[in-house]
């Protein structure tokens, strides 16, 4: 099992950081930009694995890919922005 030290921490920000890029990749314009998905992507990653390993549960670097995926795409979906707005003049 894998133990929080300082090599686990940094594959857990590299899996964020790269889980982060790539939903930025797939969310194209929308949502929160490309540096809120990275770095709210190592900061989840970061957290769930610290919790898995915690939990000592098998496969922490997985869950923590899995994990920081549901976690941006919450925060994605919660702050897209729609330009439907309705503009009414004053006549």
């Amino acid at each position: 099992m894998l133990e929080f030290n300082a090599v686990t921490i940094y594959w857990l920000l590299s899996i964020g950081l790269l889980v982060g890029f790539i939903i930025d990749l797939v969310m194209i314009k929308r949502g929160i930009g490309m540096i809120g998905n990275v770095v709210w992507g190592a900061v989840g990653s970061i957290i769930i694995g610290a919790v898995v390993i915690w939990l000592d549960m098998y496969a922490p670097l997985l869950y923590a890919a899995v994990g920081s995926i549901a976690f941006l795409f919450l925060v994605n979906v919660f702050s897209i922005h729609t330009d439907d707005r309705v503009t009414v003049k004053a006549e």
